[in-house]
């Protein structure tokens, strides 16, 4: 994650304050604290709906589209949590006057946290099927209009067309905007290049599939990825696959797709040469170096498919020594390993290793320093595959001397979970709290 993009987030929460600072000396400062809250987190989600729309700039401000899916993530929780906090803390205060909509703003303000809460709960609870989580993410916007339009019209201590006003309103709008674009627009004016599914090879559980372009196609560098859509057979659904070909003159472009869901289950029955195909992308900043020193690719499983994508740029740059690990646990074939040493034997400076599991073999940090030979400090390692085993790898070699920044990979999942347990019981907790509040709130005293 790039540092300027965290810091101009925290710059838009931050600068509300110079207008809520001055309001304390004449207002309920506890109240005033949980309107901040709010307001926070409707610019927070302001910015997240921008986020979510994949818009050119992006990865330049925020960094590889990986990293910008875990900034979703979290700029979703925090929101979450201030709206939690603003729920709780009272936020009435005594002498404001609202109009005539505020009474129906305050209840559409709890219909929107807990909308939100139900929503992005459902975001982090992986075991809920990835189309049936797609389709209620969508209404996370529409819950968003609804706290938008609760700000607009409740009761508060500065007016819509003060400074403060506007600013939050900003926000709002550029939320509002970015969700029809990406319900909307965005469906009827399809971004991305054209292509024809050229050729479809079953390799065990991987299906390559190989396109040509319609047009001019895209251009990519080795190991970034890009958004797969199908014309036809319920596969229209975009999904975000690892470009495991290499960039040609003819821009041709070849994903090796793993059987790990509904949609590549289908995609593996109805995918056919001649079907209609758009590609957007590409995103990611999992590329190589312009540099000669010693080079580490580790590739578990399906994690293969950007080392492919390396090994054969191989052909047209020099590098300095370069060891693939192709870390598998199969004792039948394996895909791709003829191909890689192919090109292993073309290319002088690519070793090729297959770790297989299978074998009771496992590649650990000490192999890794041991094959360097003591060049560990100066290597750039990188890795594609399981998360337990990334941060195994990154630990022991970090603790070997490798320097972290030198260790690369993507953050290639759209859904993570965030220790759901503690999550569960704070949520809960917060919510029986402000439940019983606001009932004891309505309860009038007897006379």
């Amino acid at each position: 994650m790039r540092p300027l993009g965290l810091i101009l987030i925290a710059a838009a929460v931050l600068v509300p304050i110079i207008w809520f600072a001055p309001l304390a000396a004449t207002r309920d400062p506890v109240a005033l604290f949980s309107q901040y809250l709010g307001s926070s987190a409707l610019i927070l989600m302001g910015i997240n709906q921008f986020i979510a729309t994949r818009s050119p700039g992006l990865e330049t401000v925020f960094g590889g589209l990986d990293r910008i899916y875990v900034l979703h993530k979290w700029l979703a929780i925090v929101a979450l949590a201030a709206l939690g906090l603003h729920d709780i803390i009272d936020a009435e205060m005594d002498g404001l006057r609202g109009g005539p909509l505020a009474g129906i703003a305050e209840d559409v303000g709890e219909v929107s946290l807990y909308g939100l809460l139900i929503l992005i709960l459902a975001s982090v609870i992986t075991f809920i099927p990835y189309h049936l989580w797609k389709w209620t993410h969508r209404f996370i916007g529409a819950f968003f209009v609804l706290g938008a339009f609760h700000f607009f019209f409740i009761e508060k201590p500065f007016q819509n067309a003060d400074p403060l006003g506007l600013y939050i309103a900003a926000f709002c709008i550029l939320g509002m905007i970015s969700y029809l674009w990406i319900l909307v627009l965005r469906p009827m004016a399809p971004r991305g290049h054209g292509y024809v599914v050229d050729a479809v090879t079953r390799l065990g559980g991987v299906i390559e599939v190989t396109l040509t372009p319609k047009g001019r196609g895209l251009t990519h560098k080795a190991g970034q990825f890009a958004f797969l859509s199908i014309k036809g057979n319920g596969l229209s659904e975009e999904h975000p696959f690892t470009l495991s070909s290499a960039p040609g003159p003819a821009r041709a472009l070849r994903f090796s797709i793993k059987d790990l869901g509904d949609y590549t289950r289908r995609l593996g029955k109805h995918l056919g040469e001649g079907m209609q195909a758009t590609v957007s992308g590409p995103y990611g900043h999992f590329t190589l170096p312009r540099s000669r020193d010693p080079q580490v690719w580790i590739g578990a499983g399906i994690g293969i498919t950007p080392f492919l994508a390396f090994a054969e740029s191989l052909k047209e740059r020099e590098t300095g020594p370069v060891k693939l690990y192709y870390c598998v646990r199969d004792t039948g074939d394996i895909p791709y390993v003829v191909d890689l040493e192919a090109i292993a034997e073309k290319v002088p400076n690519l070793e090729l290793v297959v770790v297989n599991s299978a074998e009771g073999i496992r590649l650990s940090p000490d192999r890794v320093v041991a094959d360097l030979g003591g060049n560990l400090p100066s290597a750039h390692v990188y890795f594609c595959g399981p998360t337990a085993m990334r941060k195994a790898l990154k630990t022991g070699l970090v603790a070997k001397g490798l320097r972290a920044s030198r260790f690369h990979y993507e953050e290639f999942e759209m859904r993570t979970g965030i220790g759901l347990g503690r999550l569960a019981a704070w949520l809960w907790d917060s919510g029986t709290y402000a439940i019983e509040k606001r009932r004891a709130g309505r309860v009038q005293p007897a006379e």
